[in-house]
Order: structure tokens, then C-alpha cells, then sequence
């Protein structure tokens, strides 16, 4: 077999095989990656750089392996195509972690393509060596040896695996030098999922839910609540079909917002599992999630007394937190069929919601978020500057005047004579010496606040609620 020509990255290798570079600039491609970002080293990151020109990928130069991760993972965001991101190794690799970690917590596909100390050299080379197969995996659903005859397999498989339900960051370790035995033994995981697209995906590929318990509780439901989440951003257009116009409130996490235009009566603002969402869920009585994921909503309870049914394009299981949602009804079935169900939702005669109904919740929240942060502003004011111990000066927080101290103003300089001498300052006054920090509980008092309260510095635990009053 004819050798081709050693690269930068290692010896030569059959002229048959590709190089680890072009292989994973080729896997990359064919998912649709039209931009690679990173901070290139030694190795192999010039024959990826060079490789990613030749397929006419742009290459982005960041400031940090943080950023180049973090500027990725939202491209893959924004187009569905995975993400790359470039770094050498050892601490390269250590400096892209915090955005390899963003990449997971949002479920977003990533290739991260590293240099590493080669297999062949590993019991010689110190220098910049890590045991990047651990630290890879302690952030990222896998960590792939891409090199040698099977370089283009190992390829395929790391783009596969970041875009495998659920999506996320996975770690290509470029060596050449890698035996066809030792090709991908770098720690990579079983093949875990399906990637979205393929007969597979969006609920196909796993032993699909009956949608009978859903489409039950639309039968006996009066007001009815929309969640949406993340996943269900593909069917953006399929939804708003089936809700706008209808009547359904509709919540939106936060990747999610806009599937529901904020110009709809149904668009009801945001859920994150805190409060200014309760009253219009503490109304429904039926709450029904699509696509909605626990890693985008806050640790709280979720304590609602209506049934909550979610349905999912994979099992629940697969995201690594089942429990968050309690009580709830999980469904593992195709969107589109679930969305079919809303579309035919109709209210019984004399129920319902009242029109508009998820834009006055939001205003509502609004008003209340906007209250709470009142209170709170001027809870501190007040317990920094007491009346009695401020010099005359006012100020006005959100309405209500605080007494403030005033700005002492500059004496004139003195003219004339030799003296260069100024006049002695008029006497500053001196800040007050904090009194004991207290607590003042700020409750929102808007309907439907949940009983949740701010608490702020204050000075006095027996102050009225949102008040700064002694």
C-alpha cells in the first residue's frame, strides 16, 4: 500500500485512509457546521484549521478556549447543526470546560476537537499531558480517540453522539497515531440516543406513549395551560396554528419564547418554576407540557394542584432528572400528534378563559415584578439613610420620597495676597454607623403572589410589609 505524506500532526499513513483532521472537518459538514471557532496549539489544530478552509468551514480566532466553546454551543443553538470549537491540549482542553458545561446543562450539540499527547508517545511525553479522557467526561457525554485507519468512523460517530438525544458536548481527541484497536478507547460511551432527523427521532425511535391519557384530560378540561420548552422550538409553526386564536394560555421557557408570538392574546410570558407564573397555573386545571426540560426551570417546588401531563420526544429518563415535575404524567410520543390534540381542543359551553387571558397574566406579572423591586429599593434607602440622621436632601425612588444626604459643595480659593492657601473645607457629613441588620419581608401582595416573599435589609422586623417606615 502506498504512504502519503507525514503531516503536522504525526507519521505518515496510507494514502488510503483520511487524516483525523479531514475526517472530522468532512463528519462536520455533512451535519450542516458551516463555522468553527478556537484557539488553536500545536499538533493537529493547523491540519484542522487547514482541513475546515478546504470544506469551506470559517474559521473563528476567539480570545479564550471559554468563549470559542461558549460561541459555539449558540451557533448550534441557533442553526441545529453542531457546534466545533478548536483547542490544544492539556490546558486548552481545561480552559474550554466552563463552556463544555454550558453545552450540557442546555442540551446543545457540540464537537469539541482537542490535540492530544499521542498514544504512541504517551509513556515518554510529559509536557502539557492530562488525563483528558476524565476530565473530558466529568462535562461531556463522551470523550472519542479519532485517528489511524478508522479516523473517519470515529469521526461520524463523535458528530453523531453530540447530536443523539438528548444533544450535547462531545470530545474528539486527535491522533493519527492511534492503532485501528485503540481507535475510539479514549472513554467514549454507548451510543445513547438517535439523531434528529433520522427515523428515529422526535419520539419514533423509543416504544411511543399512547397519547390516550392526554387526550382524556383535554376531554374534562375547562382551563387548560400551555408549557413550551426548548424541544418544541422544530414545530414552532404546527403550534402556533393550534393556539393562537383558541384561547389556550401559553408559557414559554426561556430558549423557548416566541413560539407564541408575544403579540398573541395566548402568550402568557415566561415559566421558570418561580412565582410569577403561579397565578395563572394556581387557575388552570390542566397544565400540558411540550418539549419542556427541567434543566432550563429553577430548583422550586412544583406543587400545583392540576394534573400536569408532559410529552416528550424521548424518555424522561435520558435528561437525568425524572422527579422535578412531581406527580406529573410523562408521555414519550411524536410532537405532532400531541399538537393534533390541541388543535381539536374545544371548551365546554360557559368555561374557559376569559380573552386574552395569557396576555393579562402577563401584565400581571409585570406589575407585580415591578412592585417587589419598589419595595425592595426603597427598604434600602431607607435603612441606610434614617430620617434622623441625615442632613437635609431628598431624593425620589419610584415616587416616594427618601431623605438622602446632600453633596457638600467646595469653598472658593482665596484671592489675592501670597498666600496659596485655601479656605478649610465646609464640614462633610459623616455617613451614619449601620445599626444592626434586621430583616423587613417585602410579601407581594398582588393576587396570586404565592405567598412568596423578598427579604431585604430593613430596620425593623415589625416595619408593615413593603414599607421602609420604622
Amino acid at each position: 500500500m502506498s504512504r502519503g505524506p507525514a503531516t503536522l500532526s504525526g507519521p505518515e499513513r496510507p494514502a488510503t485512509a483520511l487524516s483525523g483532521a479531514t475526517a472530522i472537518v468532512t463528519a462536520l459538514a455533512a451535519a450542516g457546521t458551516r463555522v468553527m471557532f478556537g484557539v488553536p496549539g500545536g499538533g493537529p489544530n493547523l491540519d484542522v484549521v487547514g482541513a475546515a478552509a478546504a470544506a469551506g468551514l470559517n474559521f473563528v480566532l476567539t480570545h479564550t478556549e471559554t468563549a470559542a466553546a461558549i460561541m459555539a454551543a449558540t451557533s448550534a443553538d441557533l442553526t441545529g447543526a453542531p457546534g466545533a470549537v478548536l483547542v490544544t491540549r492539556g490546558p486548552g482542553l481545561a480552559s474550554a470546560v466552563n463552556g463544555i458545561a454550558h453545552a450540557a446543562l442546555d442540551r446543545l450539540p457540540l464537537v469539541v476537537i482537542s490535540d492530544t499527547v499521542r498514544a504512541a508517545e504517551a509513556g515518554r511525553v510529559s509536557h502539557q499531558r492530562l488525563d483528558q479522557g476524565a476530565l473530558g467526561r466529568s462535562v461531556a457525554k463522551a470523550a472519542v480517540a479519532v485517528g489511524g485507519d478508522r479516523a473517519a468512523q470515529m469521526a461520524e460517530r463523535v458528530v453523531s453522539q453530540a447530536l443523539a438525544v438528548p444533544p450535547g458536548p462531545v470530545i474528539a481527541l486527535m491522533d493519527d497515531g492511534t492503532p485501528a484497536d485503540l481507535a475510539g478507547s479514549a472513554g467514549d460511551m454507548a451510543h445513547d440516543g438517535h439523531r434528529p432527523g433520522d427515523p428515529h427521532a422526535d419520539g419514533l425511535g423509543w416504544p411511543a406513549d399512547d397519547l390516550a391519557p392526554l387526550a382524556a384530560a383535554l376531554r374534562q378540561a375547562r382551563r387548560p395551560v400551555l408549557l413550551l420548552g426548548a424541544h418544541a422550538r422544530t414545530h414552532t409553526a404546527a403550534i402556533r396554528a393550534a393556539v393562537v386564536g383558541r384561547g389556550i394560555p401559553a408559557l414559554h421557557t426561556y430558549r423557548a419564547r416566541g413560539i407564541v408570538p408575544d403579540s398573541a392574546g395566548e402568550a402568557g410570558g415566561l415559566v421558570t418554576g418561580g412565582t410569577m407564573e403561579w397565578p395563572l397555573l394556581a387557575q388552570a386545571d390542566l397544565i400540558i407540557g411540550l418539549g419542556v426540560d427541567e434543566a432550563e426551570m429553577i430548583p422550586a417546588a412544583w406543587d400545583y394542584a392540576a394534573p400536569t401531563v408532559l410529552v416528550g420526544g424521548w424518555p424522561a429518563e435520558h435528561t437525568g432528572a425524572t422527579g422535578y415535575f412531581t406527580g406529573a404524567t410523562t408521555l414519550t410520543a411524536p410532537f405532532p400528534a400531541a399538537i393534533d390534540l390541541l388543535a381539536r381542543w374545544t371548551p365546554r359551553a360557559g368555561s374557559g378563559w376569559a380573552p386574552a387571558a395569557g396576555r393579562a397574566a402577563r401584565a400581571d406579572a409585570a406589575r407585580r415584578l415591578a412592585q417587589a423591586a419598589t419595595a425592595t429599593a426603597t427598604a434600602t434607602v431607607a435603612w441606610w439613610w434614617p430620617a434622623s440622621q441625615t442632613p437635609a436632601g431628598r431624593a425620589t425612588i419610584a415616587g416616594t420620597p427618601e431623605t438622602m444626604p446632600s453633596r457638600p459643595r467646595p469653598s472658593p480659593r482665596r484671592s489675592g495676597g501670597s498666600s496659596s492657601a485655601v479656605s478649610a473645607p465646609a464640614a462633610t457629613p459623616q455617613r451614619p454607623k449601620p445599626r444592626p441588620r434586621t430583616k423587613l419581608t417585602a410579601t407581594m401582595t398582588a393576587s396570586g403572589s404565592r405567598g412568596s416573599s423578598a427579604s431585604v435589609g430593613a430596620p425593623s422586623s415589625s416595619a408593615p410589609a413593603a414599607s421602609a417606615t420604622r
